[in-house]
C-alpha cells in the first residue's frame, strides 16, 4: 500500500492510433491531452470462483474442466470479453444435465475471478489443489469472443482421440464447419485461463473461433456491449463445448500428456508484423522480412510456403520451416499477389 503504481497506462482505439500515424506521417506535431483519475482502495479485496460438478460414474476423481472468466474490463459490459465464454459454459452444462449425461470422468465447470488482473482465480486454485492437476485430462476454455468455435489444437498423441470424440461437430453444422489442427505442442502464452493449467503439466486448450464478429473493435473496449453477441454462435459453440467435454470425459484413459508444451518462442522467427482477425497487416516494420518482401499495411495474407493462413498459428507455423526463402501469397486491393520473404541464416528475435 506504501509503494502504489505512479505510471499510467493508456489504452487508444485502433483508429486513434491511425489517426495519430497518419498526422506524424504527414511531418505533423501531434499533441495528446488526458484527463486521468485514478482511485485505489486497500486490500485484500474477495473475489470467487464458480464450480460446478456433473460427477463422473467410472473415474469421479478424474475430470475434465470447462471454463471461462467472470470477470471483465470495466469500460463497458463485458460481452465478448468474456461474457460469452461464461455463457457458453453454463450453457454446455444445462445441455448436459437436460440430456441426462453420465460422464465416465467428471465434467467440472469452472467460472474464473480476475483473470484480467493476472488469472488470479484460475491460479489460486490450482495453488490450493495441486494433488488434483495429475488428475485432469483437459482443461477448455472459451475466451476468444462471441465468433463460433472452429476447431481445437492437438498434439500428434491426442489426434487419434480428438478424431474420435469431435467426429460429431465435423458435420454438426455445413455453414460453421470444425477442424483438428495437428501441433507439436500445444500453444501458451495467450494470456487467458488455460495458461495456468499448462504451466502445470495439464493439457489446456483454447479454441479456434471464426465468424464475423471483428473481437478486436469489442476486446476491452467501450464496445463491448450485449449487442455485440451473435445467439447463433453462442447456440452452436455451446454445444460443441458440451460434446467435446462428454467425449473426453468418456475416453477409456485421459489424455496423453506427451511433448504437451510447444517449443519456446525464443527463437522462432518473425515476419516484422501484426495483423487482425482476418489476417490483414496492420503495421509492417520497414526493415523487417515483410518489409523488404513489400508487404504493406492493408494486405490480407493467404498462404507463406505451402500453409493456407488462416489465424495467427498457421502464420508461426508456415514461417518457423527450414527453408530460408518462402513464397507468400497475399491479397491487395482485391487481386492476389506474391512475394518472396527472405529470412535470416539464423532467427532472430523482433
Amino acid at each position: 500500500w506504501d509503494d502504489l503504481p505512479d505510471f499510467p497506462t493508456i489504452m487508444l482505439r485502433r483508429d486513434q492510433i491511425s489517426e495519430i500515424n497518419a498526422e506524424l506521417d504527414k511531418g505533423e506535431e501531434v499533441i495528446l491531452e488526458f484527463d486521468i483519475e485514478n482511485e485505489f482502495k486497500e486490500g485484500p479485496i474477495p473475489v470467487y470462483n464458480v464450480i460446478a460438478d456433473i460427477v463422473g460414474t467410472e473415474f469421479p476423481d478424474e475430470y475434465v474442466i470447462v471454463g471461462g472468466h467472470i470477470d471483465s474490463w470495466d469500460g463497458a459490459t463485458g460481452t465478448t470479453d468474456n461474457g460469452t465464454g461464461s455463457a457458453t459454459t453454463i450453457e454446455a452444462a444445462r445441455l448436459l444435465m437436460a440430456a441426462g449425461a453420465k460422464p465416465k470422468r467428471t465434467i467440472r465447470f469452472m467460472l474464473w475471478s480476475g483473470e484480467e488482473q493476472g488469472l488470479l482465480g484460475s491460479r489460486a486454485w490450482i495453488k490450493d489443489n495441486m494433488d488434483q492437476m495429475e488428475k485432469i485430462s483437459a482443461v477448455l476454455v472459451h475466451d476468444g469472443g462471441t465468433n463460433y468455435v472452429s476447431g481445437i489444437i492437438a498434439t500428434p498423441t491426442m489426434k487419434e482421440d480428438f478424431e474420435r470424440v469431435f467426429a460429431p461437430c465435423i458435420g454438426l453444422n455445413a455453414d460453421l464447419p470444425f477442424e483438428i489442427s495437428e501441433r507439436d505442442g500445444l500453444p501458451g502464452g495467450i494470456g487467458s485461463d488455460h495458461d495456468a493449467f499448462l504451466s502445470e503439466g495439464v493439457p489446456g486448450f483454447f479454441w479456434r473461433q471464426s465468424g464475423r464478429a471483428n473481437y478486436t473493435y469489442t476486446h476491452h473496449t467501450q464496445f463491448d456491449t450485449f449487442d455485440a453477441a451473435i445467439p447463433e454462435y453462442q447456440q452452436h459453440t455451446s454445444m460443441v463445448v458440451a460434446i467435446g467435454a462428454l467425449g473426453i470425459a468418456n475416453l477409456d484413459h485421459m489424455l496423453n500428456r506427451e511433448n504437451l508444451r510447444a517449443a519456446s518462442t525464443r527463437n522462432r522467427r518473425r515476419l516484422g508484423i501484426n495483423v487482425d482477425d482476418d489476417m490483414k497487416l496492420n503495421s509492417v516494420l520497414e526493415d523487417s522480412v515483410a518489409g523488404k518482401a513489400g508487404l504493406k499495411v492493408g494486405d490480407k495474407l493467404i498462404s507463406v510456403g505451402k500453409i493456407e493462413i488462416k489465424d495467427l498459428g498457421d502464420l508461426r507455423r508456415a514461417i518457423n520451416v527450414d527453408d530460408q526463402k518462402l513464397k507468400v501469397i497475399y491479397e491487395r486491393e482485391g487481386k492476389r499477389h506474391e512475394a518472396e520473404a527472405v529470412f535470416p541464416a539464423s532467427p532472430t528475435r523482433r
